[in-house]
């Protein structure tokens, strides 16, 4: 394969649509891949119409972020964990909601990170 071939796989690549992820929740939580998926539902309930639950299936988030049922299982668990998140099934057929707990979530983040200095 050539380095035509190879640059058209790159474009390829990073012409697909990326997705938010933000390293501080990751660092917060101890772990990247609660962190990618607490980012993933913070961008959703940024769109949401209910301010209160954001719906994902297990697939779309799959599709979204690449994690697994079993890593979306461990990253709920530990979100859960921080009381950043509560799960309920909702609705017939039960479909999986969540809610995020915006205040807990800023207080993790404001207690764990570094504070920057200011410099007046």
């Amino acid at each position: 394969m050539g380095r035509n071939e190879y640059q058209k796989i790159i474009a390829s690549v990073l012409g697909t649509r990326p997705i938010f992820f933000d390293r501080n929740l990751a660092k917060v939580l101890g772990s990247a891949k609660a962190g990618l998926f607490l980012s993933q539902l913070l961008f959703w309930w940024k769109k949401g119409r209910n301010p209160n639950w954001v719906y994902k299936t297990i697939k779309e988030i799959e599709d979204e972020t690449a994690l697994s049922r079993q890593e979306q299982d461990t990253a709920i668990k530990i979100c859960k964990g921080f009381g950043a998140l509560e799960v309920r099934l909702m609705g017939i057929p039960a479909k999986r909601h969540f809610r995020l707990n915006i205040n807990k979530i800023v207080k993790l983040l404001e207690a764990n990170l570094p504070k920057t200095s200011k410099q007046d």
